[in-house]
């Protein structure tokens, strides 16, 4: 009755043997017609089930090795693979007369085991048809092997009555009575292994066909939300630009309220794409983990600096903790760890009311797994009093666009997908993460990160003195920009910073420009990606192809709406030193200009030692 009600719940069988009561009917009613076939039927019987519990004991034994050998658990993997071999043995005894002294199965057994395998053969069609197939993978072997049992089961059954048969004188009548009748079972086995190979053909075929919609859809969206990106951009560097730019000039109170909250809603609709691009990201696929050397201990003061201003102004009690490192460099994705903790953060601070508290803490920990001696765990936790969350939200907290809809949190500003973005990056970094939260009484965030320890060479790279500045007043730059108000606001941006500003609408223009100018009249050159004639890919290659070592060697950032990981990428192969992504920042752009140009200042000083 559990075989019966289990084959149900997995509906194989009919809705009906999830009862009890049923089953008990089902099984009772065979019985009575089996007693009718004689005593002889139960001995039928015990030779039939015996096999079962053979073929049972060795798929279960060959199952614990496959597991244990995954694991690696050699143990288990001997027991299995001796199940497996006893198993064996104990089929072909039962599967072939007069090999031992022991009885094996007799004529009506193996005409039983036959019909029990095309009943299988039934089950099997039956239970693909309301399936998947990535539930059946290895049908096709499966159904050959249950068929080449069929056949195997019908021929023994036909030699055995064969025998019976020549010491009595019905032996023509019985031959050829059991030939149709061998015929015929071999015949429907056939016809139903065949058909199952075809319903699997066209279920792989369907399934690849709707994978590649999926991949072909997924891909759309992708490359829509990727020009958007940019199309989106081109415009809100225009308006934070100018509202930036305004709010430096004089003007009345009322007017720097309204400069003020343009400026707000702009960084919140920025943060709104960011992160819906990001999620694209990650549900495509195209996110790659970039493992470099890192100071979790300078990561942590990063981390407390970039909040400390806010969290003070807002009254917060804010404090980050580095507890029992014994290794502080370790090797992972040190831009999507931040993005975690940003995130993490930004929450903690907008559901903390003023006067509140928010705790950060990281400490290196010792589970379980952790077997490899250059890995180790670490556990960050990020805890606040603010107002909590709900027992039914934390069910959904991580899914995509939710929000708990309450009326302490209706006036914040939020996407709904940050929890969502980290619950993902965190995933796709190898770690865990838990929340212990309750209305009223704060939430705490637990992560969990198995990283590489870093290497003494690479832990001497991993340290961050403090880098000295650089002078960038008077320096003359080359600004290629194709479109006039994102030219116009770059220009009135590096201006106030101190520089000198050309400009040139193409790459092909700023070619040409760097080849008549003479060497050193550049300190840099701030590159658009998408533009006419000459896209700034092509106008890079170019200068980099300049005979004169002295042009050729120029400084070129990029200066884009293509603000993916991969368009950063793109830019170092086509010959750039540096990547600043549009809306610009004057900060973010001043940093990158500094270090771009220091580094080309300290390999001129190098060439010239050597």
């Amino acid at each position: 009755t559990r075989v019966l009600s289990t084959m149900a719940e997995d509906r194989i069988l009919s809705d009906r043997f999830l009862s009890t009561r049923f089953c008990i009917l089902f099984v009772m009613a065979i019985s009575i017609a089996v007693s009718f076939l004689g005593r002889n039927a139960l001995e039928w019987f015990v030779e039939l089930t015996t096999f079962g519990a053979i073929v049972g004991f060795g798929y279960t034994s060959a199952s614990a090795w496959r597991v244990a050998r995954a694991e690696r658990n050699r143990t288990v993997q001997a027991s299995g693979i001796l199940g497996t071999l006893i198993t064996a043995a104990f089929a072909v005894v039962q599967l072939i007369p007069k090999l031992t002294v022991f009885e094996t199965m007799g004529a009506e057994s193996f005409l039983m085991l036959a019909l029990w395998c095309l009943l299988g053969f039934f089950f099997y069609w039956r239970t693909m048809q309301q399936g998947n197939l990535a539930e059946y993978n290895g049908a096709s072997i499966s159904s050959t092997v249950l068929f080449s049992l069929l056949l195997y089961s019908c021929v023994m059954w036909f030699l055995l009555r064969c025998i019976e048969h020549s010491e009595t004188y019905t032996a023509r009548a019985g031959l050829y009575r059991d030939g149709t009748v061998l015929i015929l079972l071999i015949t429907v086995g056939l016809i139903v292994m065949l058909y199952i190979q075809n319903l699997l053909r066209r279920k792989h075929e369907k399934l690849e066909r709707d994978m590649i919609r999926t991949e072909e859809s997924s891909l759309a969206k992708t490359r829509f939300l990727f020009n958007m990106s940019h199309d989106i951009r081109t415009p809100m560097n225009a308006i934070i630009g100018y509202t930036k730019l305004a709010l430096k000039e004089e003007h009345s109170p009322v007017v720097g309220d309204y400069l003020g909250k343009i400026e707000n809603a702009s960084e919140h609709l920025l943060d709104l794409i960011n992160d819906i691009l990001e999620m694209s990201r990650i549900e495509s696929g195209t996110i790659e983990l970039e493992e470099v050397p890192c100071d979790l201990c300078a990561l942590m003061d990063e981390l407390r600096n970039i909040f400390a201003n806010q969290m003070a102004e807002k009254e917060i009690n804010f404090t980050v903790e580095a507890q029992d490192l014994k290794h502080r460099f370790v090797l992972c994705d040190q831009r999507n760890l931040n993005r975690i903790l940003f995130n993490l953060l930004s929450n903690a601070y907008k559901f903390t009311p003023k006067g509140g508290t928010v705790e950060v803490s990281l400490r290196q920990i010792h589970a379980p797994e952790a077997q490899d001696a250059q890995r180790s765990h670490f556990e960050l936790r990020v805890r606040d009093s603010g107002i909590g969350m709900s027992e039914a939200f934390t069910e959904k907290m991580f899914h995509a666009f939710e929000r708990e809809r309450t009326s302490t949190v209706s006036g914040i500003q939020g996407t709904g997908l940050g929890l969502a973005i980290t619950k993902n990056l965190v995933d796709l970094m190898g770690g865990t993460i838990d929340v212990i939260t309750a209305p009223g009484r704060g939430t705490e965030f637990s992560l969990v990160f198995p990283f590489a320890l870093a290497e003494a060479a690479a832990e001497q790279d991993c340290v961050s003195e403090e880098e000295p500045d650089f002078p960038l007043t008077g320096l003359k730059l080359l600004l290629v920009e194709d479109n006039a108000v994102n030219r116009e606001i770059a220009q009135l941006l590096l201006t106030e910073a101190g520089f000198t500003v050309d400009s040139a609408e193409n790459g092909l223009i700023a070619l040409e420009t760097v080849k008549a100018s003479e060497p050193g009249t550049y300190a840099a050159v701030l590159m658009d990606i998408q533009m006419p004639v000459m896209d700034g890919y092509e106008a890079a290659r170019a200068i980099r192809a300049l005979e004169d070592t002295r042009k050729n060697r120029i400084p070129i950032v990029a200066m884009t709406a293509n603000a993916f990981k991969e368009d950063e990428q793109a830019a170092m192969s086509a010959g750039m030193q540096g990547h600043i992504a549009k809306p610009l920042d004057l900060d973010t752009m001043l940093k990158t200009l500094r270090r771009v140009l220091r580094d080309a200042h300290c390999q001129k000083e190098g060439s010239v030692h050597a």
